[in-house]
């Protein structure tokens, strides 16, 4: 039944289960809906938790087998972190932007500016099995591609395919679910030269559709135990080109701070 122009639905099937390397997430996606009762439509878009991408894509590396650089040695006593993990971050990343007492800013190799370069050790293995962390995904957007593609081949669908990563932002307390992969949707919409409802036009509204997606996605998937890493948003219609994630991030020329 096709949903009112002013109405979405948020639903995230439950039971979804751990995903280990190796796992077809398009084949566990499409199980998981059909024991929730639910079909997947032309117009739906995933969202997918960035952790369960990586943990698919074998993206755990055990602290054990790092060695830190000088570099890490020299900034770990900085910021308070395991000489291993400020390496991985390193690896990871272009450059430091900013180091101090818990706070590690990069430029990660993918352009974005994020804590820690998104590398995670929370909800990510047992620490009983030693110590892990997780990276991001090399290609998120072409990880949105590939699991959109698959799930074609699997239900006859083509969705939107969302990757969404939890981001800090600069003087905001706390943090929201960020698109860092995108397909079958844009990820930005223009509305330069709309009008308001007064008819004047619009000169810089450019809206970060994909990150409004992945923010309202992590209400339901949450940032504890609640098990619920892939939400499915019904209902929302938005014209445009496609675009992937990356068209999200301003051009280094645009930074009007450093």
């Amino acid at each position: 039944m096709a949903l009112p122009a002013s109405q979405l639905q948020l639903i995230a099937p439950e039971n979804f289960p751990r995903v280990r390397p190796g796992d077809d997430l398009a084949a566990q996606t499409a199980a998981a809906l059909a024991r929730a009762g639910i079909g997947l439509a032309d117009g739906d878009i995933l969202v997918y938790a960035q952790k369960i991408v990586s943990k698919a894509e074998g993206r755990l590396v055990n602290l054990a087998a790092v060695s830190p650089g000088p570099q890490a040695l020299e900034l770990a006593p900085v910021v308070a972190k395991d000489p291993r993990l400020v390496e991985l971050v390193l690896r990871e990343s272009r450059r430091v932007v900013r180091a101090a007492k818990d706070v590690l800013i990069v430029e990660h190799r993918l352009g974005f500016i994020m804590a820690n370069a998104g590398i995670d050790q929370s909800n990510v293995a047992d620490p009983s099995g030693g110590d892990y962390a997780l990276l991001l995904p090399q290609d998120p957007d072409a990880s949105a591609a590939r699991i959109r593609e698959q799930l074609h081949g699997l239900t006859g669908c083509r969705p939107g395919v969302v990757i969404s990563d939890s981001f800090g932002r600069p003087w905001r307390i706390g943090t929201v679910g960020v698109a860092i992969g995108c397909a079958g949707l844009p990820a930005t919409l223009d509305l330069r030269g709309q009008a308001d409802l007064f008819g004047r036009p619009l000169r810089v509204s450019i809206v970060g559709h994909a990150d409004e997606i992945a923010s309202a996605a992590s209400l339901l998937m949450g940032q504890g135990r609640e098990g619920r890493p892939v939400v499915l948003l019904r209902g929302l219609a938005a014209g445009g080109a496609h675009q992937p994630a990356s068209a999200l991030r301003r051009p280094g020329t645009e930074d009007l701070f450093k």
